[in-house]
C-alpha cells in the first residue's frame, strides 16, 4: 500500500495511541511523537495502576457520564468507536477484562501496563512511526492551515496534525497543556482550566485525627450553590453526589469529592468561598432519623449521645457532629431536650465537612477547560478555522465522571480524528 500522506499525532496517551492507529489504518503515514519515554505513562497510572480501561456502556449511555454540552459534542465519536470495538481490539491482543457491578471496566490481570503493551503491539504492526522523548514546540501555519510542528527547533511539515497532549493534571507525567495553548495562540478559542475530578483541600486544614478516615455511602455536596450564585446552565454540573468520602490531612478525596470537585470549582472562580457538606444519613429522611432517636431513647436513656451519633459516622468524627449541633458530649439521650434533638438531626443531615480552601488542578484526574467545543467539528474533530489541524482527548473540553468515561472520551475522539485526518487532511 502506498501511503501518500503524512499525519502527525503530538502525544502518546490514550487519544493520541487511537489516532495514530486508525490513520495508520486507513493508509496513511503516521508518526506519533510523545515527549516522555515511553508511551501512554498516564494510562499506567490510571485507576490506581489498574487501568480502568472504559464503561460498560452502550454509547447513548456513556454521554451519561459528561454535562449536556460536552455529551451532544461527544456522541458521533461514541458511536464511531464503542466501548465494545475498542474492548474487542484489546481482547484481540490477548487482554481479558472484566466489568465491575458498577460498570467500570479493568484488564483480569489487574496491570494497566498490560493494557498499553497491548496498544503498543496494535502502533508496531499498523506500522505507525514512534518517536519518544519528542519536544514538539509549536504547530506550523501556512496561509492558515496547519502544515507541520516544530520539532526540536526544526520545522517538519505533515499533511495534516492531531493535536493529543491532554490537559495539565499529572504534570510530572507529562501532561503541560502544550497543545491548548498552542491553539489559543493560532486564535482558537479556549475554555480556562479548571480542576475536575480532584482533591479538594481545606482551610484551615482538618484536625489531624480525621487524616485517613473514610464515610461511606454519603451525599456531599457544597453552599452556595451555581444556582444560588447565578452560574448559567447551573443544572448541567453535578452539585452533589452520593458515595464514599476519604478526609485526608489536608481536605477530602473519595469518590463524592472528585465528582462535585469541578462545580465546587466553579463556585470558587465566581467568588463564594464553598463549604463542603455531607448529609451522613442519605437513606433517612429527618423525621426518620427523629424515630431512630426516640427508639434509642426508649430502650436505652442512660446511653451517651456519643454512642447514638457513632451509629452513624466514624468515632473520629463524633467531636464535630456534636459540636455543630451545640451538644455537650457525654450528656445521656434522656437529657436531651426536644430542640436539641432536631438540632443533631439537622446537623446528620447537613455536616459541615469543611471550608474550600484550594482545589489543585494538577491533583486532578482529568482537566475541565481546554479547546472550545463550537471551534471543533465533532464528526472530525478538526478545527472550524484551520483546515487540516485536529485535536482530540483531554485537549478538548471535556471532563467525564469517574469511571472510565474519561479515557473511552480519550480513545473515541482520538479514533475519530486520526481517521479523518488520513482520509481527507485537506477537507475532511
Amino acid at each position: 500500500m502506498t501511503r501518500s500522506k503524512r499525519i502527525a499525532v503530538v502525544g502518546g496517551g490514550a487519544a493520541g495511541m487511537l489516532a495514530a492507529l486508525a490513520a495508520s489504518n486507513a493508509g496513511q503515514h503516521a508518526t506519533l511523537f510523545e515527549r516522555n519515554k515511553r508511551l501512554g505513562i498516564k494510562i499506567l497510572i490510571s485507576g490506581g495502576g489498574k487501568c480502568n480501561i472504559t464503561h460498560n456502556a452502550p454509547p447513548r449511555q456513556m454521554e451519561e457520564g459528561f454535562i449536556r454540552p460536552e455529551a451532544r459534542f461527544l456522541r458521533y465519536a461514541f458511536h464511531t468507536l464503542t466501548s465494545e470495538s475498542l474492548l474487542s481490539m484489546l481482547h484481540a491482543e490477548g487482554v481479558e477484562t472484566f466489568v465491575r457491578p458498577n460498570g467500570r471496566v479493568f484488564p483480569v490481570s489487574g496491570s494497566a501496563d498490560d493494557v498499553l503493551s497491548a496498544f503498543e503491539r496494535m502502533l508496531q504492526r499498523a506500522r505507525v512511526q514512534v518517536e519518544t522523548n519528542a519536544h514538539v514546540q509549536a504547530i506550523l501555519v501556512e496561509n492558515g492551515a496547519a502544515v507541520g510542528i516544530q520539532l526540536d527547533g526544526q520545522a517538519v511539515r505533515f499533511d495534516a496534525v492531531v493535536v493529543a497532549t491532554g490537559g495539565v493534571s499529572y504534570r510530572k507525567v507529562g501532561t503541560t497543556g502544550d497543545g491548548i495553548a498552542w491553539g489559543e495562540s493560532l486564535g482558537l478559542p479556549v475554555v480556562p482550566l479548571r480542576a475536575a475530578l480532584a482533591p479538594i483541600y481545606f482551610t484551615p486544614a482538618p484536625h489531624a485525627s480525621w487524616q485517613g478516615v473514610a464515610l461511606r455511602d454519603v451525599r456531599l455536596t457544597f453552599a452556595p450553590t451555581l444556582n444560588q450564585l447565578g452560574i448559567p446552565n447551573a443544572k448541567d454540573f453535578n452539585q452533589t453526589w452520593r458515595d464514599d468520602l476519604l478526609l485526608t490531612h489536608r481536605g477530602a478525596s473519595g469518590p463524592a469529592t472528585l465528582e462535585i470537585s469541578r462545580a465546587v470549582a466553579l463556585a470558587q472562580e465566581a467568588g463564594a468561598t464553598p463549604i463542603l457538606l455531607a448529609d451522613v444519613a442519605p437513606d433517612q429522611r429527618p423525621e426518620e432519623l427523629l424515630d431512630i432517636f426516640l427508639d434509642r431513647l426508649q430502650n436505652s436513656p442512660i446511653s451517651e449521645i456519643q454512642t447514638f451519633v457513632s451509629g452513624f459516622v466514624p468515632q473520629a468524627i463524633v467531636e464535630s457532629v456534636l459540636e455543630q449541633a451545640g451538644i455537650e458530649p457525654g450528656r445521656k439521650l434522656g437529657a436531651i431536650r426536644r430542640h436539641e434533638r432536631g438540632q443533631i438531626v439537622a446537623t446528620l443531615k447537613r455536616w459541615r465537612v469543611g471550608t474550600v480552601g484550594q482545589i489543585p488542578i494538577d491533583r486532578g484526574e482529568v482537566t475541565a477547560g481546554g479547546i472550545a467545543l463550537s471551534a471543533v467539528d465533532p464528526t472530525t474533530m478538526r478545527s472550524r478555522a484551520i483546515p487540516n489541524l485536529y485535536f482530540a482527548g483531554e485537549a478538548l473540553d471535556v471532563a467525564g465522571r469517574v469511571g472510565g468515561y474519561n479515557l473511552q472520551a480519550a480513545f473515541s475522539t482520538g479514533w475519530v480524528a486520526g481517521r479523518a485526518a488520513a482520509i481527507n487532511p485537506e477537507e475532511a
